[in-house]
């Protein structure tokens, strides 16, 4: 199977109703303010879903998806350090952002059902 940046899927098939909604729910973190440290369940979520998307990435030899996957083990940092993404500030904004553009992205190619 030959990588490439969408990987291998069919066109014809279903968009990712997970992309969709996972991009979008990332979007949202984006904007929110948060007095305290940020949610560990919402770091856990991140890297599960990390997860899926390496499997799905892999499977259809995505390098757009395996990038993601990797992406996304920037959200152990939150876990192991209570002040990484305490404050809303561009480091914070682009992390999320960048996150829910590759994840809408995989969700027209190769998290395709």
């Amino acid at each position: 199977m030959n990588w490439t940046l969408k990987g291998n899927f069919d066109p014809a098939a279903k968009n990712s109703t997970f992309g969709y909604a996972y991009a979008v729910i990332i979007a949202t973190i984006t904007f929110q303010s948060h007095p305290q440290r940020y949610k560990v369940g919402t770091c856990l979520v991140i890297l599960l879903a990390g997860l899926f998307i390496a499997k799905k990435a892999l499977a259809s030899a995505s390098i757009l998806g395996i990038s993601t996957a990797i992406f996304s083990l920037v959200w152990v940092l939150p876990i192991v350090d209570k002040n990484v993404f305490y404050h809303v500030d561009g480091w914070f904004m682009l992390a999320h952002s960048a996150l829910a553009m590759a994840v809408a992205f995989g969700a027209f190619s190769y998290l395709k059902n």
